[in-house]
Parts: structure tokens; C-alpha cells; sequence
């Protein structure tokens, strides 16, 4: 019954897409598409849920995280598309589909929510991040998160909206504490 912000600036004219991580429920009724979010793209919890059975007890899932560890599905509107997601690619695709929002609604109002499941564990990174860092695995993740961040800013500026567009950046996963 809360009153989401996508749901109020829809009321204003703006395009509204959820990106990332959800986690307030993946049933129909609970998903972005259904509190004023015109789509969504993500996974629809936590990366850590779904552990398989057959996965390593413990934290050697963690320490060595396979794909295949976890049953997460990736969404798109109300449907999986993905089933387990590849973490892998989760940060770029994120990025891409965030990107495309912007550059579709360039020219009227729009509120992006991009909320990217990592640095929280299991962490995964592409290809073209791997021991990119001195931290490691972590820091490698980071470090694409940076570039996301960075993606979208730069596309801001190319398409001359920066000063008309408020980002707000923040996390809640903290350090890892693995």
C-alpha cells in the first residue's frame, strides 16, 4: 500500500524504469511494474538467495562462487528471462539497460532507479574487470561498478542533460565481510 516515488512522478508525465536489485517481493503483485515503474529489469532479490542444494556448504560457495551455486532469476517486467542469472554479465547488463532508458527519454522526464546487487556476496565480475584490482575479487567488482557509474554519467553529459538531472548515489551492502 506505500506510495513509491515512480508512482507520483508518473502522475507528473515522467518515464520511470527500475534497473538492479529489487528485493520487496517478486511476486506480480510486489514488483516494480506494479508501484509505478513503466518496466524493470533486474533480479527481484538478493543474489545470495536461492542456494541450490548440491552447492558448497558454507562459505566455500562464497569464497569460489560458480553461477550455477545459486538459482537467481533475472526479470524483465514480470517474466524470467534468465534462470540462474550469469552474475557475470549482471553489472553490464545493468548498465546497458540503464543507458538505453536514458537515451529513449532524453527528452522529457524520467526517474532511473539503478540499484546494482553487488558488492553484496556472491560476487561475480566480467570478464573485462577481472584482476583489474589490487584488492582482488572485490575490488575487481568495484571497479565495474565504477565504470557503470561512470557509463552513466558520461551518457548524461553526451546528451547534454547533466545540469538538468539530479544523481543520487548511495549503497547498502557495505564491506564485505567475507
Amino acid at each position: 500500500s506505500e506510495v513509491t516515488i515512480a508512482r507520483q512522478l508518473k502522475k507528473r508525465g515522467y518515464a520511470t524504469a527500475a534497473v538492479g536489485k529489487w528485493h520487496l517481493g517478486h511476486l506480480p503483485e510486489y514488483l516494480p511494474t506494479s508501484h509505478g515503474f513503466d518496466s524493470y529489469f533486474g533480479i527481484p532479490y538478493s543474489n545470495d538467495m536461492d542456494r541450490v542444494a548440491d552447492a558448497p556448504k558454507g562459505r566455500e560457495a562464497f569464497w569460489n562462487p560458480e553461477i550455477d551455486y545459486w538459482n537467481v532469476p533475472l526479470m524483465e517486467d514480470e517474466k524470467i528471462v534468465e534462470q540462474p542469472a550469469n552474475q557475470h554479465t549482471i553489472t553490464k547488463r545493468f548498465t546497458e539497460r540503464a543507458v538505453d532508458f536514458i537515451r529513449s527519454n532524453k527528452d522529457q522526464p524520467f526517474f532511473l532507479y539503478l540499484a546494482h546487487n553487488l558488492p553484496h556476496v556472491p560476487l561475480f565480475r566480467s570478464e573485462e574487470f577481472a584482476d583489474t584490482s589490487r584488492r582482488g575479487l572485490y575490488g575487481d567488482v568495484i571497479e565495474e561498478i565504477d565504470w557503470s557509474v561512470g557509463q552513466v554519467i558520461n551518457t548524461l553529459r553526451e546528451l547534454n542533460i547533466e545540469h538538468n538531472t539530479m544523481v543520487v548515489f548511495t549503497s547498502d551492502n557495505g564491506p564485505w565481510l567475507v
